[in-house]
């Protein structure tokens, strides 16, 4: 996968981020539109194996030749996203900001928590790269998440 992980390639189109030679010149609707139906058909794959992916993100999609998208887990083998991930409750390093509120507060992992995760790629990809929740810490996100669950 030649150009690495979706959320890198979104921030090199970003205007925001602008660099000077990004790998993938521009992204346009249909290009986002392309990319988001590859990965559910992806997730709905999955699903059909009784899979829950559990850290659905843009970080985790890899996109190749004729941006092709494909689903995968490097979990925190990456340091470059460690700030995504956080302690909740002394427990391990979780990534609050693409959970829905059911697996933050009871540690419930569904296809359906897969499905909020997938709405928020869907933000992360039409916001080319923005972090989800931005301007918000993880504990602020992880508190408002236990108090809409409630």
């Amino acid at each position: 996968m030649p150009y690495g992980d979706l959320a890198e390639v979104l921030r090199t189109c970003n205007k925001q981020f602008y660099v000077n030679d990004p790998p993938v010149k521009s992204l346009g609707k249909e290009d986002l539109l392309n990319m988001s139906v590859q990965i559910a058909s992806g997730m709905e794959y999955l699903s059909s194996q009784h899979f829950v992916h559990r850290d659905l993100a843009c970080r985790n999609c890899l996109v190749g030749e004729n941006l092709c998208v494909k689903i995968s887990d490097f979990g925190m083998s990456r340091d470059v996203y460690t700030c995504d991930y956080y302690k909740v409750g002394g427990t391990r390093m979780l990534p609050v900001r693409w959970m829905a509120p059911e697996s933050i507060m009871f540690g419930k992992f569904t296809l359906e928590s897969d499905v909020w995760s997938f709405g928020v790629v869907l933000w992360e990809m039409y916001s080319f790269g923005k972090q989800p929740y931005y301007g918000n810490s993880n504990e602020h996100e992880t508190r408002k998440k236990t108090l809409f669950s409630l």
